[in-house]
C-alpha cells in the first residue's frame, strides 16, 4: 500500500519543483481529512529523504492530533505556525463550504511557507475531495472555484501543490488507519450536494471520478483569468484588490 501511495504522491507532485535536491517543504494539514494529512506528511518525508530535502509540518490551533505524532519525528520536523497565520486560522468558522475551505487552506499554507522560509507548501487534498468540491462549485454556478481545483501550483506567498490530486481518499485514509494516525479538526468541510456525488460515483461507475478532473480543467481554463492575484491563496482578483473575497474574511 505504501509503495502505491508513494507513486500516487509522485504523480500528484510531478511538474512542480517539490522533488529536487535540498528543497524544503511545508505540509499544511487539511481539514478535509485530518488523519490522512498526518499520514501524508510521513509519506512526503520518506520520499524526500532520497532527495536530501527537509519536510516540515504545523498543527494549527483548530487541528488536534490524538495519535501518531511519534511516527513523524524521524522524517518530519514539527514547527509552530506563524502568529499571523494562527490569527487568520482562528477566524475560520466551524463549518466551511468545501470549495471555499480549499481556497482558504491554500492561503494559510502559502503564507505559512513564506513566513517560515521554506520553498513550497503541499496541501494533502485527495482526488475524491477535488471531485466533490468541483461538483459543488458546478451545481452552485460558482465556477471561479474551479481555478483552485485545477491549478498545479499557486499561492500568494510560496507555491502550494495539491499533494494527493492523483490519489483516492479511501487509499490514503486506509494507510492512515493502518499506520495508527488519529486526528480531528474543529473546522469541517460542508458539502451541500454530497448526495449527488454519491449517486454519480458508485461501484459500477468509478470512471466518473476520474473524468471529473478533465471537466474541472476545462471549466477552469474557460474562466476569465485576471492578471492580479490574492496575496494569500493566489487566486485571480481584480487589480487593486489585496485579497480575494474569501481570504478577506480571515486575513483582514
Amino acid at each position: 500500500m505504501r509503495a502505491s501511495l508513494e507513486r500516487g504522491v509522485k504523480r500528484s507532485l510531478r511538474g512542480s519543483n517539490v522533488f529536487r535536491p535540498g528543497v524544503s517543504i511545508l505540509v499544511y494539514p487539511s481539514a478535509t481529512s485530518p488523519p490522512s494529512s498526518m499520514a501524508f506528511a510521513r509519506l512526503v518525508g520518506l520520499v524526500e529523504r532520497s532527495y536530501g530535502g527537509r519536510v516540515y509540518t504545523v498543527l494549527p490551533s483548530y487541528f488536534s492530533a490524538r495519535q501518531g505524532l511519534h511516527l513523524l519525528k524521524d522524517v518530519v520536523e514539527l514547527v509552530e505556525p506563524p502568529p499571523q497565520v494562527e490569527r487568520a486560522a482562528g477566524r475560520l468558522e466551524d463549518e466551511v463550504w468545501a470549495p471555499r475551505l480549499l481556497r482558504l487552506e491554500r492561503g494559510l499554507a502559502s503564507v505559512s511557507a513564506e513566513l517560515l522560509g521554506v520553498d513550497a507548501a503541499v496541501l494533502p487534498v485527495s482526488r475524491t475531495v477535488i471531485s466533490m468540491a468541483g461538483l459543488e462549485a458546478l451545481i452552485s454556478s460558482r465556477l471561479h472555484y474551479m481555478w483552485d481545483l485545477d491549478v498545479a501550483e499557486a499561492g500568494g506567498g510560496r507555491p502550494v501543490v495539491l499533494g494527493l490530486r492523483s490519489v483516492e481518499a479511501e487509499l490514503i485514509a486506509g494507510y492512515a488507519a493502518l499506520e495508527g494516525f488519529d486526528a480531528s479538526s474543529r473546522v469541517r468541510p460542508k458539502y451541500i450536494y454530497k448526495h449527488v456525488y454519491k449517486a454519480l460515483v458508485t461501484d459500477d461507475k468509478p470512471e466518473l471520478e476520474f473524468s471529473s478532473s478533465s471537466t474541472i480543467s476545462l471549466l477552469a481554463r474557460a474562466s476569465k483569468i485576471s492578471g492580479c492575484k490574492c496575496r494569500a491563496c493566489g487566486a485571480p482578483v481584480p487589480c487593486g484588490s489585496k485579497y480575494c473575497e474569501d481570504c478577506q474574511t480571515i486575513w483582514v
